[in-house]
C-alpha cells in the first residue's frame, strides 16, 4: 500500500473487509485487559500463557503437541523439513496456488532443497485423482484450507478424507495448511479436531480470521513437534518473549472463533447482491468461507484510481488491492468479512461497487 493509498485509508471511518481497525494505543490497552497480561511474560517458548494456548490448541485441533510460531512461514517449512527428513523422499506434492508455492519466495526450495509435484488446476483444489496420476514418491503432501489465491476454494468432505486414505495407504505424511481452517469449518460443519484429525499434521494463523498480532500453531504428534522445534530456533522463531502475540491469540481465540459461521452467512447473502452488478463476478459462487473473489469490468489501474476517489468521498475502504487478470477489462479484488462489515449493509455495499466499477469504467 503506497503512502497515499494509507493516508486516505486511514481517513475512512468505515471498511468492507476484516475487523474494525484499532490504533496502536488501543490495541495495547484491549490487550492490557486480557487476564492473561496479570502472568509473567514467557521467556524463548516457556511461560504458563503461552504453554496454555498450545495446550488449548492442540486439543480443539485433537492433537497430542503443538508448538506456537512466529510466523506460518516457518511452521510450514518446519513441518515439510520434518516429514520428509523421516520419509526420505525430498518430493512435496501441493497445488501450484498454495501459499507455500506462491507465496513464500520459494522457501521450501531455497532453504531445504524440496522439490515440488504441483497437482491439478489452478482454479480449484486438487484431487486424490491428481495425487496418483503424478506417479510420484512423495516425500509429503500438504492441502490449503481453503485455497486462497483460487478463491478461498475448499474441496468437498467426502474428497479431503479419499485424499487423507491415499496417503496414508501409500504411508505419505500429509500437512494440513490452516492459515484460514478457522474460517473453513463452518463449510465441513465439523469439528475442527475431525477436520485436522484426516491430516498427520496442522498448520493454523492467529492474525487473519482471528485478528492477532501474529503467530501461528503448528500441531501434531509429539515427537514431530519436538523436531519441528529444532527448525523453529533454526528460523529464528523462537523469540526471547511473545506475550503480546500469546494475549492477542487467546483473545482471538475467545472472540472471533465463535462469530465465523456468522461471517460466512454474510459473505453468502453479501454475495447474492453483488452478482446483481452488471459484468460483476463472483468467485466461487457461492462462498464456500466468509471470503470470496469479486470480479470487476475494469482495470486494475482505473479501479485503483476509483477506488482512492470513491473511498475520499464515502469515507468507506472497500478493498484492499486490485489485481489484474488475463482480461484486461477484468480485474480482480478480495472480500473477507469480519465485523468491519457489520457496518455497512448489504445495498449500500453493492451500491458503493457499482459507483466504483462506473467510475473506473469512465476513466
Amino acid at each position: 500500500m503506497s503512502t497515499a493509498h494509507a493516508e486516505i485509508r486511514d481517513l475512512c471511518r468505515r471498511a468492507l473487509s476484516g475487523h474494525r481497525r484499532q490504533n496502536i494505543r488501543e490495541t495495547l490497552a484491549r490487550l492490557g485487559e486480557s487476564p492473561l497480561a496479570d502472568l509473567p511474560r514467557d521467556v524463548y517458548g516457556e511461560g504458563e500463557a503461552m504453554q496454555a494456548l498450545e495446550r488449548d490448541v492442540a486439543a480443539l485441533l485433537g492433537k497430542p503437541a503443538a508448538i506456537f510460531m512466529p510466523k506460518g512461514v516457518i511452521a510450514q517449512q518446519a513441518a515439510l523439513r520434518v516429514w520428509t527428513d523421516r520419509s526420505g523422499r525430498k518430493t512435496v506434492g501441493l497445488h501450484p496456488k498454495s501459499h507455500i508455492d506462491f507465496d513464500e519466495r520459494s522457501a521450501y526450495e531455497r532453504l531445504h532443497r524440496l522439490q515440488a509435484v504441483r497437482l491439478g488446476l489452478d482454479h480449484r483444489p486438487f484431487t486424490q485423482t491428481d495425487l496418483a496420476a503424478a506417479a510420484e514418491a512423495f516425500g509429503a503432501v500438504t492441502v490449503e484450507l481453503p485455497l486462497r489465491r483460487a478463491g478461498f476454494k475448499l474441496p468437498e468432505w467426502d474428497e479431503l478424507v479419499v485424499i487423507s486414505d491415499w496417503c496414508r495407504a501409500e504411508r505419505v505424511p500429509l500437512h494440513i495448511d490452516g492459515a484460514r481452517l478457522w474460517e473453513a469449518q463452518p463449510h465441513y460443519d465439523r469439528a475442527f479436531a475431525e477436520i485436522a484429525g484426516l491430516a498427520d499434521s496442522v498448520y493454523v494463523s492467529f492474525y487473519k480470521g482471528l485478528g492477532g498480532l501474529g503467530g501461528s500453531i503448528l500441531a501434531g504428534p509429539a515427537d514431530f513437534i519436538a523436531a519441528a522445534r529444532v527448525w523453529n530456533g533454526r528460523h529464528g522463531g523462537n523469540l526471547w518473549t511473545a506475550f503480546p502475540f500469546v494475549i492477542s491469540a487467546a483473545e482471538g481465540l475467545k472472540h472471533y472463533l465463535p462469530r465465523m459461521p456468522a461471517y460466512r452467512q454474510r459473505a453468502r447473502a453479501l454475495a447474492v447482491a453483488l452478482a446483481d452488478l452488471p459484468g460483476v463476478h463472483i468467485v466461487p459462487a457461492p462462498p464456500q468461507t466468509n471470503a470470496f473473489q469479486l470480479y470487476m469490468p475494469a482495470s486494475a489501474k482505473a479501479l485503483d484510481a476509483a477506488h482512492l476517489t470513491l473511498a475520499r468521498d464515502s469515507g468507506v475502504w472497500l478493498f484492499g488491492r486490485f489485481a489484474e487478470t488475463m482480461l484486461p477489462d477484468l480485474a480482480m479484488a478480495e472480500i473477507n468479512i469480519g465485523d468491519a462489515a457489520e457496518d455497512l449493509g448489504d445495498g449500500e455495499i453493492a451500491d458503493l461497487v457499482g459507483r466504483l466499477v462506473t467510475l473506473a469504467q469512465a476513466r
